[in-house]
């Protein structure tokens, strides 16, 4: 789909918090909140004129009905706007910033839509099932780690089963595995030596303690003790807690609007939302989705592989991204330049406008054009967006 004039012209997000880490006793919508208000007040914003608020947030037990309009008022949002809350597994935020692009487009009632997406790992509550109407009468029921909600029903599996699904069927090393994975720690761990993140997140406060960077990172790698951890989805796989994204909490906010609206009020613009595309695949091998979405959003606007100046795909795990990589033969050194979810974490509502985000960003910083995002997700749902930037 095609969303021409449709623009950024603010995004911000929080650093990643590592799980169970600062951000361990603080909800999506409280994580949220000073992000929102924050960006806002970056581009001297009118509150009221924001029409709709649209948040990708997957992890939803515990947060209450609807957990995005919460996080919407406790950032400084009217009561009287409208807010919904996005559950596309990881895509959500991606699946938000379409949603809005279109009404944007199509419904000239509609100026100013914020986006966001979030999540709070730490906060995910235990859960006790099918006891409601069988009672406990005698004998033990087991108490569930919300993490298991992450098994999918399609197929029986977790996301880690998924990629050792992936090993198998591409026959890639564990070697190349951890390789790819110290790389993104230390790309993301130079794109803060550099300074280029600093544009992009908000310093949160917790009990009085700032926290202004990613806690996710890894920094120096330690290459033996990566060779020597264990598989933790098979036993004699290569999937391991190193070469997966790292759980993390963290949330991602962009203002859109027209880019007619933008320049009448002389917004900033960060960049266009150019296009986006969706499709699934098979959920056994869910990683397999921007292979199979990246190249239709390409042909869609008329572009190739070898178009984008920058590429951001979401590190699910290292043999996603090297799946990926053998499919569509992309110039690695244009992928992830700052790293990615390996290193920076993987708050699933958050993602898919995380990766938009810093894209945007890096096109910016880097003095690029043209940009690609994109991430798989459970149950074989997948997107894409096409971004490009604007002077």
């Amino acid at each position: 789909m095609k969303t021409p004039g449709i623009v950024c012209i603010g995004a911000l997000r929080s650093p990643m918090g590592r799980f169970g880490g600062s951000f361990r006793k603080i909800y999506a919508y409280d994580l949220a909140a000073p992000v929102i208000s924050k960006l806002l007040n970056s581009v001297d914003f009118n509150i009221e004129e924001i029409d709709e608020v649209i948040i990708g947030h997957c992890r939803q037990a515990g947060n209450g009905p609807n957990p995005a309009r919460t996080a919407a008022v406790r950032g400084g949002i009217s009561l009287q706007t409208p807010v919904t809350t996005i559950n596309m597994a990881c895509p959500s935020g991606m699946k938000a910033l379409e949603l809005a692009s279109i009404r944007l487009k199509l419904d000239n009632s509609a100026r100013y839509i914020l986006v966001g997406g979030m999540e709070s790992m730490s906060t995910m509550p235990y859960l006790l099932k099918d006891c409601r109407w069988d009672g406990f009468k005698m004998g033990n029921r087991e108490l569930l780690d919300g993490w298991a909600d992450s098994i999918d029903p399609l197929i029986g599996q977790g996301m880690g089963v998924t990629a050792e699904n992936l090993c198998e069927k591409y026959d890639i090393s564990r070697e190349e595995q951890d390789e790819y994975a110290a790389s993104s720690h230390e790309k993301a761990h130079q794109a803060w030596e550099s300074g280029f993140f600093k544009s992009e997140v908000v310093p949160i406060e917790v009990n009085d303690v700032s926290v202004e960077t990613d806690e996710t990172i890894r920094f120096p790698v330690n290459h033996e003790k990566l060779a020597k951890l264990s598989p933790v989805f098979k036993a004699n796989g290569s999937v391991t807690a190193a070469n997966s994204c790292a759980m993390a909490d963290g949330v991602a906010f962009m203002l859109l609007t027209t880019e007619e609206i933008a320049r009448e009020e002389g917004y900033p613009i960060l960049g266009e939302l150019a296009g986006f595309a969706q499709t699934a695949v098979d959920p056994d091998t869910m990683g397999e989705g921007p292979a199979f979405v990246i190249p239709s959003l390409l042909e869609e606007n008329s572009l190739t592989i070898n178009d984008p100046d920058l590429i951001e795909v979401n590190e699910a795990f290292a043999i996603q991204i090297l799946v990926n990589d053998k499919i569509l033969k992309w110039d690695r050194t244009r992928l992830n330049i700052h790293g990615g979810a390996i290193a920076l974490g993987h708050p699933t509502g958050c993602s898919g406008i995380r990766i938009v985000t810093t894209l945007l960003h890096a096109l910016n910083n880097h003095d690029k054009e043209l940009g690609v995002a994109s991430l798989c997700g459970a149950g074989g749902v997948t997107m894409a967006a096409l971004v490009q930037r604007r002077d």
